[in-house]
């Protein structure tokens, strides 16, 4: 070992240290590789120790053995139970502190098993989670980033996926997926009048049994360069579809007259809807009090002061405002409309699902009702 010393350690020149002793260079060099391959015990096996020398180190290299498997127990205990995924991916990460054959053997899976996993170190159930957040960051852009987790989750069950909402909210938070709503809301009607009210028939029975039995009415604004934009709505109870709306640059009457007039002509209706709104004075006026009564519609108006009286329509300029109006600056009236348009034709019609109507769109869920309603009458 001395030997050996000389050449790796003080430098000296391998032939001249042989000569100097009077050994081959063959052997020197013969001396110098069994150091490199194991330093602490070199010449184990070479046929130069006596028998009881030799038993001394084969000894203590079991010794050496136990030790580094009770440490490799110790380290992988927690990963006997786990998948063979999991214990393939302990090994991996200490091939360079431990043998790989002794991992295998306390972790109890087969060689061929890990290398296989090598060359393929994605599982299938990896493969599945890689989807599934893809599939997940498509739906949220769809959604035009708005969608959270319960209702990614409803898209991807309706599409046969099996998924909890918890780890969709995970994926969703570990990839920064945010809505990106605002909650802001005001008041805008005004109350205080000397027309007549209808009672509150309604009552806050938010439910209806079919299209066209009950709608409701309320008025929003949105803020511009060029000052306030208002709009009408008039949604339909049953299936949540805003069947009239209009917007203008002042909140009259005759702006909440010619969302009810599109609504009545986009629909159609029997007589008999029953007709809820706010007490405000666009719709206590005469003018429209009178085009109810044409269209043989049955008024109701909410309590004074009550929001909830009329909340789900309120609901829908809540979610206008969170989804859209609240997350633009518009320098013009046109452009705001021609956004709400968009919104309202397009995503909150047809695109957009909702909680109350199993998770459908509005089309969606009136186009099923005259489909079973067709279906009841063959």
């Amino acid at each position: 070992m001395n030997t050996v010393k000389l050449v790796l350690e003080e430098g000296k020149v391998a032939a001249h240290v042989a000569r100097d002793l009077g050994i081959s260079e063959k052997t020197l060099y013969g001396w110098i590789t069994q150091y490199k391959n194991d330093p602490k015990h070199p010449f184990v096996g070479t046929g130069n120790l006596k028998p009881d020398a030799q038993a001394t180190r084969d000894l203590e290299r079991e010794i050496r053995e136990l030790k580094e498997e009770n440490e490799n127990l110790k380290k992988s205990r927690a990963h006997l139970q786990q998948r063979p995924e999991v214990r393939y991916q302990f090994i991996y990460d200490h091939r360079f502190d431990f043998s790989v054959q002794r991992m295998c053997q306390v972790l109890q899976v087969y060689r061929s098993g890990y290398y296989a996993w090598l060359k393929s170190p994605d599982s299938a159930r990896k493969k599945r989670r890689k989807k599934l957040i893809q599939r997940i960051h498509q739906i949220f852009l769809s959604s035009r980033r708005l969608y959270g987790s319960p209702k990614i989750t409803q898209v991807l069950r309706k599409e046969g996926l099996r998924v909890s909402q918890k780890t969709v909210a995970g994926i969703m938070r570990e990839n920064g997926l945010k809505s990106r709503t605002v909650r802001k809301y005001k008041a805008t009607t005004n109350s205080k009048h000397s027309h007549p009210v209808h009672d509150n028939v309604l009552n806050q029975t938010f439910q209806a049994q079919r299209p066209n039995q009950v709608w409701m009415s309320d008025i929003t604004y949105v803020w511009t360069n060029e000052g306030w934009l208002y709009v009408a709505s008039v949604m339909d109870l049953f299936t949540r579809k805003i069947v009239g709306w209009k917007a203008d640059s002042r909140m009259t009457k005759e702006l909440v007259i010619d969302a009810l007039e599109q609504a009545y002509q986009r629909e159609k209706p029997d007589d008999g809807i029953l007709h809820h709104s706010d007490r405000g004075s666009q719709y206590a006026s005469r003018e429209y009090q009178d085009k109810l009564k044409e269209y043989k519609m049955i008024g109701s108006m909410s309590r004074k002061g009550c929001c909830y009286d009329n909340a789900c329509i309120e609901s829908f300029h809540s979610v206008i405002k969170r989804e859209l109006i609240h997350l633009e600056t518009y320098t013009s009236r046109a452009r705001a409309k021609r956004d709400i348009w968009e919104y309202i034709e397009v995503w909150y019609n047809r695109r957009r699902i909702h909680s109350s109507i199993r998770y459908q769109t509005p089309v969606q869920f009136q186009d099923e009702y005259r489909r079973m309603s067709l279906e009841n009458v063959a």
